[in-house]
């Protein structure tokens, strides 16, 4: 919400005189308002249901309407509306006590310049929010309408994310014999081929991933293999697509009955465009970007990329027209950089109020010539927008594209950082800039990390080892920690460590789910063989955060046939501390799947076992640090003794890691150790064969 917007205010205070001096404060502080005092709280809840408020504000001496009463009114009828407390007693205790009820702030009585803070901060926010709801609204939209047309096609279609299948149609489900899509959801691909052609058929989905081509399909000759166990030989349609915004396959197999070829038209046009402007959109653009890029490397053309971005949206355009005037603006632009536009260029809105224009095979001269046309033509256009005429100008950054560029976000942000070159400092827009590297800086190592991770996960160059976790106290459990390691030439790595680094949340709750769903499947094997193998695994900050994957887990868990309570989930206790209430949700929602949770690096911080307080866990791994101050520096075990003997009394099992030597053993015999794990015990392997049997 613009400074200059009018708020609506709604009023609650006892005293009219100082409602009104209120609202004469905003006025003074350039806050135009239209405010509303409130004096019966039947008055409040006819006001909230009638129209839309901005903000609240109420006293909380008020008798009339009480502050509770006016935060429990809006709550109940489920109204974004912020409320800000006044109040005329000083100290902590009434700000707590008016955030416990659901206040978004608490402000002394009097102190203006205080209130005129919060209030700019909340209206901010509001503005946030609602503008959010929007967007949410129209991907949702677009989402049902592309979901419709996967469930009506009469060809049989299937999303397949690390060879499972993400989502199958009720055709595709018929066609192998099975009553529903979901029946066959997040069941592995491959085990749906006849057996000889397994293999070949996995090598087949891994060049496809690895290709990465979105601008033509591949055939697939197989022979299936159906509910019935019957063979059913078929041909496919295999393309790299995106589903539930991650990159996928998509495997399609033509029906039998009819044409569907405008039904796949219509399905990939809702699917790819902008639902306001009909161009491309954003998720599909950067597909486009990425294989242009790799064109560009394998051909050594230059290609080009402009980002262009309305100057002034929220001050010149929204807050002019309004959101409905904005829409018709934004439509106006796309028709007119439609005319701009060539054959093989790609044009896409890039958000609000920016597109983008991908030439593929260009010059520096030639795109800043055609900068400079959209320039001139967007100046001199006069728009109408819902009924009023607006003349606008944009700025563009212009990026180029070659062998060197590693990747569809770093041809972005050369484009984002010469925009703001475009720009200028006083922000006067109107003009474009093309991004020139600075020769002084170094190469990009987080890129470079990153784009080796994401080149592993899609050409499989990663594999797990498993290091035994050995019972001191006999139990006949076969625990085992996983481990994944990238392959890169000669050296084994470990990609977790990058992605700490890096960040990257997505990126680390695809390694997530990519390493559970082939750990489980591993102990699938292991446990058709007659092994009683549990498996630790260890999940990022990103998977813990991530409220869809315990919801996600219980499928997986079905589809791959293996019991819960075979995999340990091991968080570290930074993240637990960071994220207290994410993970103790995560903790009771595995937990109740039937799962257990251990906790690593336990010991560290200045009171571990207050986060024990909070998230129960089943096991505890304590630091390495207590292990190697007796087993390297020499020193007493009265520290890891004392650490042990207190989990053991919270009812929490302990490992204790890194033991490579025998010397520890008494030790932690002696202190009632439940499990050890290092070197002593096993390096890790690439199976799962260690002998438990305590000789």
């Amino acid at each position: 919400m613009s400074s200059n917007d009018t708020i609506r205010l709604l009023l609650i205070h006892d005293t009219p005189s100082e409602a009104q001096r209120l609202v004469s404060m905003l006025h003074n502080a350039g806050r135009p308002n239209r405010a509303q005092h409130v004096a019966s709280e039947a008055a409040f809840n006819r006001l909230l249901q009638d129209k839309t408020w901005d903000l609240v504000i109420a006293a909380e001496s008020s008798t009339q309407v009480p502050a509770s009463v006016a935060l429990r009114t809006i709550s109940k009828l489920q109204k974004d509306v912020p409320v800000i407390m006044l109040t005329e007693r000083n100290g902590a205790q009434p700000v707590v006590e008016g955030l416990k009820l659901g206040a978004r702030d608490v402000v002394v009585v009097d102190e203006d310049q205080h209130l005129l803070f919060v209030i700019q901060r909340e209206l901010a926010a509001l503005a946030n929010r609602r503008q959010a709801r929007v967007h949410d609204r129209r991907y949702h939209a677009t989402l049902k309408r592309a979901k419709e047309l996967l469930d009506s096609s009469k060809d049989a279609i299937s999303y397949v994310s690390d060879g499972l299948i993400v989502y199958a149609n009720d055709s595709l489900a018929e066609r192998f014999g099975y009553d529903s899509g979901e029946e066959i959801e997040y069941q592995p691909l491959i085990d749906m081929l006849a057996e000889n052609e397994q293999e070949a058929g996995r090598e087949f989905l891994k060049r496809c991933a690895i290709d990465n081509n979105e601008l033509e399909a591949k055939e697939w000759k197989f022979t299936a293999k159906t509910a019935s166990g019957d063979s059913l030989p078929t041909r496919a349609e295999v393309l790299s697509t995106t589903y539930d915004d991650e990159r996928c396959l998509q495997v399609r197999i033509a029906s039998r009955r009819g044409d569907t070829e405008q039904l796949e038209a219509q399905l990939s046009d809702i699917k790819n465009r902008d639902p306001l402007t009909g161009l491309f959109n954003r998720q599909h653009f950067l597909q486009v970007l990425d294989s242009s890029i790799k064109s560009a490397a394998e051909s050594h053309n230059t290609g080009g990329l402009m980002l262009i971005q309305v100057d002034r949206f929220e001050q010149e355009v929204q807050k002019v027209v309004g959101v409905a005037g904005a829409d018709a603006l934004q439509k106006g632009i796309a028709e007119l950089l439609k005319v701009s536009q060539r054959s093989g260029d790609t044009l896409a809105r890039y958000s609000e109020d920016a597109f983008c224009l991908l030439s593929p095979d260009t010059t520096p001269d030639s795109i800043e010539q055609r900068a400079r046309e959209i320039l001139r033509k967007i100046s001199d256009k006069i728009f109408d927008a819902d009924g009023k005429t607006l003349q606008i100008t944009v700025s563009i950054g212009i990026s180029l594209m070659s062998e060197a560029s590693s990747g569809a976000q770093q041809v972005l942000d050369q484009a984002l950082t010469a925009h703001k070159q475009a720009l200028g400092e006083e922000k006067k827009g109107g003009n474009f800039a093309l991004y020139e590297p600075d020769t002084e800086g170094g190469a990009d190592a987080d890129t470079y990390h990153r784009a080796r991770v994401v080149q592993a996960l899609e050409a499989g160059n990663l594999k797990l080892l498993y290091q035994p976790i050995l019972s001191l106290q006999g139990t006949g459990e076969q625990m085992y920690e996983v481990l994944v390691r990238m392959l890169d030439e000669k050296e084994e790595l470990a990609p977790l460590a990058f992605l700490q680094e890096l960040g990257d949340a997505g990126l680390s709750a695809k390694m997530d789910r990519w390493v559970i769903i082939t750990a489980i499947k591993a102990a699938a094997a292991a446990r058709a063989e007659g092994k009683n193998v549990s498996l630790m695994l260890h999940i990022t900050t990103a998977s813990l955060v991530d409220s869809s994957l315990p919801g996600w887990l219980g499928v997986a868990f079905k589809a791959a046939k293996v019991a819960p309570n075979t995999v340990i989930f091991q968080l570290r206790q930074e993240d637990i501390n960071s994220n207290l209430h994410a993970a103790r949700d995560f903790t009771t929602q595995v937990q109740q799947l039937g799962c257990r949770v251990s906790m690593c690096h336990f010991g560290t911080g200045l009171n571990p076992f207050k986060a024990l307080e909070h998230v129960k866990v089943d096991i505890a791994k304590v630091d390495p640090s207590f292990v190697r101050e007796v087993q390297d520096e020499g020193e007493s075990s009265e520290s890891l003794a004392g650490l042990v003997q207190r989990l053991g009394e919270a009812d929490t099992k302990v490992i204790v890691p890194h033991i490579e030597q025998a010397s520890m053993l008494p030790t932690l015999w002696q202190t009632g150790t439940d499990y050890i794990q290092g070197y002593y015990v096993q390096a890790p392997a690439e199976e799962m064969n260690f002998d438990f049997s305590l000789e």
